[in-house]
């Protein structure tokens, strides 16, 4: 027999679709979510109402909230902007304490290329940034850690626009620390998606505008360290991850005028696995039928398989972006850059740019000097993975800057591949 849901996670969809249209609306709370809450911020990114005005990112949570660069008022809105997405970034542990050595430290810099080149910047933030009196590793749990407050300022450095903090790790330290990480990244002028200070503000989008283009960023988790988040206290402040729930908000966020694409970002599965759990197959698929234009995994620290749902990529897992990890080998240490090219009215251009762990830092396959043998694995790799995913692209020719397109995401029905391509079967 089927079990059944808790109260929590049978109201979710309901909860996640009154959040979301909430918060895209600029209107009040919903009467029954969470007494005492206020709604999003109307404007700056990721900033409480009594904050400095906002960064140049121009991101905001609620869609009326968003502002064009000055410069940009009398300019043709774009019909096009890139979007970089990185994966997992860790600045706790070893990389912490890099960090509290130089707090100037530019973890990067190896990728500064391929983030000068994009319009938006986004990757999963997997830790607290907090002030632990110089630790960035519980001395007996050593899957607790925090990175420490100057990593907001290296985020910001390099360019970061918006951040994931809907992940297993966003309680590590407890509240204080999760409210300290809020302080950090508004700050430092870094929008973050998936959390906030209120039930609201963790489920609503981020939006970002660039040139007249607006991207609306949702980003949830499946993964609690601390249990059920449903049943946590974190569920006021952290976007769980729940299929219908999650649907509706991306088509909350859809119809939003002015909002011209929607990418979702989820933390689940399992650690080290090649194939995507079902729930992770069902959440993703949903996320794009329901007007999704990309699907970006997190959380298993590797690569796992691509899919394209009517001609938008599912990325199941991008691996490891800036991360050092207990486990070492090749499939650990690579990950990869989905490197998105929104269109308005039309499916994206997606690209992939395979990465390297090495050290503290990451490799991008443009500065390998083993580029030919990473360029292979990395095929190699990806095309074990296909056996576990439905509708695999080929993988276009890799350019002198390491980034090769995925054959077919322009449309919904694939395009013939490239030559030289190499087909994932």
């Amino acid at each position: 027999m089927r079990a059944e849901k808790p109260p929590e996670m049978r109201r979710a969809p309901l909860l996640f679709a009154m959040c979301a249209v909430a918060a895209l609306l600029g209107c009040e709370r919903p009467a029954n979510v969470g007494a005492g809450l206020a709604p999003p911020p109307a404007v700056a990114p990721s900033a409480p109402p009594d904050a400095s005005p906002p960064s140049p990112r121009d991101a905001s949570p609620a869609a009326p909230a968003s502002r064009a660069p000055a410069d940009a008022a009398a300019a043709a809105p774009a019909d096009a902007i890139t979007l970089l997405a990185g994966g997992d970034v860790c600045l706790g542990k070893a990389l912490g304490q890099e960090l509290l050595r130089d707090p100037a430290h530019d973890l990067f810099a190896s990728v500064a290329a391929l983030f000068a080149a994009a319009d938006v910047r986004f990757v999963n933030l997997e830790n607290q940034l907090s002030d632990q009196g110089g630790e960035t590793q519980h001395p007996r749990q050593p899957l607790v850690f925090t990175g420490p407050p100057a990593g907001a300022d290296a985020l910001a450095r390099a360019g970061v626009d918006v951040v994931s903090l809907a992940n297993n790790h966003m309680w590590d330290y407890g509240k204080g620390a999760f409210l300290e990480t809020l302080d950090h990244l508004e700050r430092a002028g870094v929008a973050y998606a998936g959390a906030g200070r209120t039930r609201l503000r963790a489920y609503a989008p981020v939006i970002v505008e660039r040139r007249g283009f607006r991207v609306a960023v949702l980003a949830v988790t499946g993964i609690w360290n601390q249990g059920s988040l449903w049943q946590h206290p974190a569920r006021e402040f952290v976007a769980a991850a729940e299929r219908d729930g999650l649907a509706a908000a991306v088509r909350t966020a859809r119809k939003q005028p002015g909002v011209d694409a929607v990418v979702v970002s989820y933390h689940g599965g399992t650690e080290y696995l090649d194939t995507p759990l079902p729930q992770a197959r069902a959440v993703a698929r949903a996320a794009i039928d329901a007007g999704a234009d990309a699907f970006l995994g997190h959380h298993p620290h590797v690569l796992q398989g691509i899919e394209l749902r009517r001609g938008r990529p599912i990325f199941y897992s991008l691996g490891n972006f800036i991360m050092k990890v207990r486990r070492t080998g090749p499939a650990v240490e690579l990950g990869m850059l989905a490197r998105l090219r929104l269109r308005r009215g039309a499916p994206p251009l997606a690209e992939i740019c395979p990465v390297r762990s090495e050290g503290l830092g990451t490799v991008p396959l443009a500065a390998d000097p083993r580029r030919a043998e990473t360029e292979a694995a990395f095929l190699e790799r990806m095309r074990h993975l296909a056996a576990f995913v439905d509708a695999e692209p080929a993988i276009g020719p890799f350019a002198a800057d390491g980034c090769a397109p995925l054959e077919g995401s322009a449309a919904a029905a694939p395009a013939a591949p490239a030559r030289n391509a190499s087909a994932i079967r």
